[in-house]
């Protein structure tokens, strides 16, 4: 398929366009194979990759948040992966120095087809989405992808469509009719094939998906979703600001604006982790 991708732009600024961006061997391959020899580990299955099925291990997606892997934690003394995360910011100083991320194991699956659909979604369903947020997310390939070998699909664009419809309804939630509309007008989607390595940075409203295994050499996908988030929330944003971040560039284009909610307290009302973090952050202010 097409890849729908702007080669001519570099990764920080197809990341504001489109709303993604890949930054290729961002990684160390060392750092890769022992993150794939600790997953055998984590779904009990040593076999070669290529013997994997949707039976056996099965699809896993595990969340390390609060808790620790001793390999897997390394993703983050990577030098190269924590410069890219400061350049999106605009400096190291502004990144939480939290651990959190997940791995996805999404094996060969006999039943399934070489296909797309558009069951996509953003990270935000039943509940508020914020307009701003307070970072990104980075995609790690931990084994080489073939198409179709269980990738991420992402339609280009549609974090600037997404972003515009909340400002004029700061209220929507997911799932909405507004959801069901852009589903039949989606642009053509990107399917992040990759070697092991290699990084998408993608944006909080970017429409997205995941896909079936069913690729021509049986090839799973195992990556890493780590977040990079600052301990603040944007709440307002201008354009015209100098010198912004690849980051805050992508929250502004749709012109300047100022959030009318206090977006961080209303996604506590439904997310636990956010409201701890909140309730420990009063506690220390007191």
């Amino acid at each position: 398929m097409k890849t729908n991708y702007d080669e001519s732009l570099h990764w920080t600024d197809h990341f504001v366009e489109h709303g993604f961006g890949v930054a290729k061997g961002l990684v160390d391959p060392e750092f890769c194979n022992e993150a794939v020899e600790r997953i055998k580990v984590l779904v009990d299955d040593p076999r070669p990759l290529d013997q994997w099925t949707a039976e056996k291990p099965g699809v896993f997606h595990e969340k390390f948040a609060g808790k620790t892997d001793p390999v897997l934690d390394k993703v983050y003394e990577q030098r190269a992966f924590m410069d890219a995360i400061a350049t999106m910011h605009g400096g190291h100083e502004h990144w939480n120095g939290r651990k959190r991320y997940f791995f996805f194991v999404k094996p060969y699956d006999p039943e399934a087809e070489a296909r797309f659909d558009d069951g996509g979604h953003i990270d935000f369903g039943n509940q508020h989405v914020p307009i701003f947020f307070r970072g990104f997310a980075l995609f790690v390939l931990l084994a080489d992808t073939e198409p179709f070998s269980g990738n991420t699909i992402v339609w280009p664009g549609t974090h600037r469509d997404i972003q515009k419809q909340l400002i004029a309804e700061p209220t929507m939630q997911q799932p909405s009719e507004y959801f069901d509309e852009l589903k039949r007008n989606l642009p053509a989607p990107y399917e992040f094939v990759g070697k092991a390595g290699d990084v998408m940075f993608v944006h909080h409203l970017l429409f997205h998906a995941g896909s079936d295994s069913h690729s021509s050499n049986r090839i799973p996908r195992l990556a890493l979703v780590c977040n990079a988030w600052r301990d603040q929330w944007v709440t307002e944003i201008d354009p015209a600001t100098p010198d912004m971040a690849p980051w805050l560039r992508s929250l502004s284009l749709n012109g300047a604006y100022k959030a009318i909610y206090d977006e961080r307290a209303e996604r506590a009302k439904v997310n636990e982790e956010e409201r701890e973090e909140m309730e420990a952050e009063q506690r220390q202010d007191k």
